[in-house]
């Protein structure tokens, strides 16, 4: 194995622990399949192949934030509510990278979805409780768009490994 096939397969490594960190890692690998492409003179990934990955990280990525509303509207956050949510899960992530790069924004992540949801509809006349059932069902979203975000990066690594080694 050539120090091009290791750099590319720890850059989809990363892409998988880079999801919890609110960088949308299906993209990263569709990036590196494509810098890979490149590199090989497309050896082994067809255009068709570089835009299915690009359609699938594009729908995973957006089906995240459709989960992510879902949850917190299912339990009564308003619109405001989900867009702190998901700016509160972001802003969290990326802070608590800081402090412990892989827990620490799993960790802040969470906290930015509950903060982020809990300060709007409190802001928004709801008392603590209807603020904090709204929270719960951000942070069901969010854990639910990981696990998608996750199953798509495998699904993609997978797609990539095949059409590399098989």
């Amino acid at each position: 194995m050539e120090v091009l096939e290791i750099f590319f397969l720890v850059i989809c490594a990363f892409s998988i622990v880079s999801n919890f960190l609110s960088i949308p890692g299906n993209f990263v690998i569709f990036l590196n399949a494509t810098w890979y492409g490149l590199a090989t003179g497309f050896d082994n990934f067809s255009f068709s192949f570089l835009l299915t990955l690009f359609v699938v990280a594009v729908g995973v990525e957006l089906l995240e934030y459709v989960v992510i509303a879902f949850g917190a509207r299912r339990y009564g956050a308003s619109r405001w509510g989900v867009v702190a949510a998901i700016i509160g899960g972001i802003v969290g992530s990326i802070s608590g990278f800081f402090f412990s790069p892989i827990l620490g924004a799993i960790v802040g992540g969470i906290i930015g979805v509950i903060v982020g949801t809990v300060s709007i509809e409190l802001w928004r006349g709801k008392n603590i409780r209807e603020s904090a059932y709204a929270a719960f069902g951000a942070l069901l979203g969010r854990l639910g768009g990981l696990t998608i975000k996750a199953i798509g990066t495998v699904t993609m690594i997978v797609m990539i490994a095949n059409k590399l080694f098989f």
